[in-house]
């Protein structure tokens, strides 16, 4: 199998959604026997901590030989940047919001249960999408609760001042509610948990407060119930899709905060789980695989 080489970043200000699902993706590489290269800058803890955990080895610049580059990232001088790279046998671009393909990817991953062909105007190669691709990691446990306790995570990225607000004026308006929160913000009072303990803690919460990254697949796989708040315009789809299946949510910039705090003091009784899906970074991984292999015996 040639290598595979996963380009994310992951910091305060993006967050930690593309290059944690990308971790997900080599943990299914490495398990069928692949080599796996993480390159981009990795600035949270966590996320670093989770591409060791998944065997998949950082660098400054990707190896050359035969490789299969999966590059995920919104930023236009990424996505153009990786096809100046030599030497790939295979370049896929992970996408969940549609547009314009740049010319030179080979195929598209998009890790959502949602993704078709007419998201993506004039693109004609693979397209991978659907229930059956969702980049949902090994292991994650099964919601088990309700404990008295709500848990908060919003991402890896810095939460804006007027939801920092809200969720203050949250912890005053609900305060005979047990609150836990993952980073270093939130209230005085609440419970921190660290973001890797993320799911453990999930498994025995009585709901938990989230936004509509790409975690979202992870929490409908666990089974918790949940509030969805659409915390930046990349998320519309995602929430858009939880709110179909009748999950309570807010998009946050269309509210101030005292209303925000208001509405979840509203919403979280009313939490519920998000519909099922099961992971399929194997898929992927197969498709993948097949794609590279084709290339390869074409030269």
């Amino acid at each position: 199998m040639p290598t595979l080489i996963l380009r994310a970043d992951a910091n305060s200000s993006i967050g930690a959604g593309h290059a944690m699902r990308l971790a997900t993706l080599g943990a299914a590489w490495r398990a069928s026997g692949g080599t796996v290269q993480g390159v981009g800058t990795l600035d949270l803890e966590f996320v670093i901590a989770r591409y060791r955990e998944a065997g998949i080895a950082l660098s400054d610049r990707p190896s050359g030989g035969d490789a299969i580059m999966v590059v995920d990232s919104y930023d236009p001088e990424v996505r153009f940047g990786a096809l100046r790279v030599a030497g790939a046998v295979l370049r896929v671009l992970v996408d969940d919001l549609g547009g314009t393909v740049p010319n030179g990817y080979d195929a598209v991953w998009n890790p959502s249960p949602y993704g078709e062909a007419g998201l993506y105007p004039g693109f004609t190669g693979p397209l991978l999408s659907g229930p059956e691709h969702l980049a949902v990691r090994e292991g994650l446990p099964r919601w088990v609760g309700p404990s008295d306790e709500v848990l908060v995570s919003l991402g890896g990225s810095e939460p804006s001042a007027q939801i920092k607000a809200a969720f203050d004026q949250l912890a005053a308006l609900a305060s005979d509610t047990r609150f836990a929160i993952t980073g270093p913000w939130g209230p005085a009072g609440w419970r921190r948990i660290a973001p890797g303990r993320l799911w453990a803690e999930v498994a025995r919460a009585k709901a938990l407060v989230m936004a509509a990254g790409s975690t979202v697949w992870e929490a409908a796989a666990v089974g918790i119930p949940v509030v969805l708040l659409e915390t930046a315009a990349n998320q519309r789809l995602n929430y858009r899709w939880a709110r179909d299946a009748g999950v309570p949510g807010l998009k946050t910039s269309l509210v101030d905060g005292e209303f925000l705090a208001h509405q979840l003091r509203a919403l979280i009784p009313a939490a519920r789980p998000l519909p099922r899906v099961t992971g399929g970074a194997g898929q992927v991984v197969a498709a993948l695989a097949q794609l590279a292999g084709q290339r390869m015996a074409a030269r």
